[in-house]
This record gives structure tokens, C-alpha cells and sequence, in this order.
């Protein structure tokens, strides 16, 4: 005999934040379950937080600093979003922390996005591939 399938209620907030995890087409319940009932599927930003984020190799050069600020303008769609680079080279968005700077990107843009290309250094004005590709 089949378990009863059984319905919980949860705000908006809860919700959204719950949109955050999916993967692909997944259901509510597939989230829940992946990120309740196997967690080692999820790594978690504290198991990472020893490794150095990609940055890291442009705030050794003085390219960057830890605290500066990376931005994006979709002038189409009429939105901008900023990240906050880490003394570890990670990229700080509202979403989370992130090791590669396009994977920061996308998850605030919700496509895939070069954000080597994509950000750009505020304080000069360059992205950062052109701040990596500075000899």
C-alpha cells in the first residue's frame, strides 16, 4: 500500500528561497528531498570556504581588492546586479558565494552567462576578463 501523499503550506519567502535550489525541471518535493534527505549532493559554501575563489589570482596581482565591487547592467530589461569580491577570490552575490564569477552570474540572471565577460570591475570600469588578461 502507497504512502498518502500528504500537503504542507509555506509562505512566499519560503517558497522562492526553495526556487533557488532547483535543478533542471525539477518538483518542489525533488528539491526538498535532495536537499533534506542527501545533503552530500549539496555541497555547502563552508565545506569550500578553505579553497581560493578564482579571483583570488587578480587580487595577488593588486588588480582587485577584497570588498570591491563587480557589477552587470541589462539595459534591455532594465536591471543591474553587484557582487562583492572576498579576500579569498569568491564572488558575493545576494544568491550566495560563489568560486567562479559566471556561475555567480547566471544564478542571478537565471541563463547561462560568461561573467569573465559579463562583470565588470567597477572602481575601472573593465570587465574581468580584461583585468585576467592583463600581463
Amino acid at each position: 500500500m502507497a504512502e498518502p501523499v500528504r500537503q504542507i503550506e509555506i509562505d512566499q519567502e519560503v517558497y522562492a528561497e526553495l526556487e533557488k535550489h532547483v535543478k533542471g525541471f525539477e518538483r518542489p518535493n525533488d528539491v526538498l528531498r535532495r536537499l533534506l534527505l542527501d545533503p552530500a549532493t549539496e555541497p555547502s559554501a563552508s565545506a569550500n570556504a578553505s579553497a581560493p575563489g578564482a579571483l583570488k589570482q587578480l587580487i595577488d596581482r593588486g588588480l582587485l581588492a577584497p570588498g570591491d565591487t563587480l557589477k552587470h547592467v541589462q539595459v534591455r530589461k532594465n536591471r543591474t546586479f553587484t557582487a562583492e569580491v572576498d579576500a579569498e577570490g569568491w564572488v558575493k552575490t545576494s544568491m550566495g558565494s560563489y568560486r567562479e564569477p559566471s556561475p555567480a552570474l547566471a544564478k542571478l540572471v537565471g541563463t547561462s552567462i560568461d561573467g569573465w565577460h559579463r562583470w565588470v570591475h567597477e572602481k575601472t570600469g573593465k570587465t574581468l576578463r580584461q583585468l585576467r588578461d592583463q600581463t
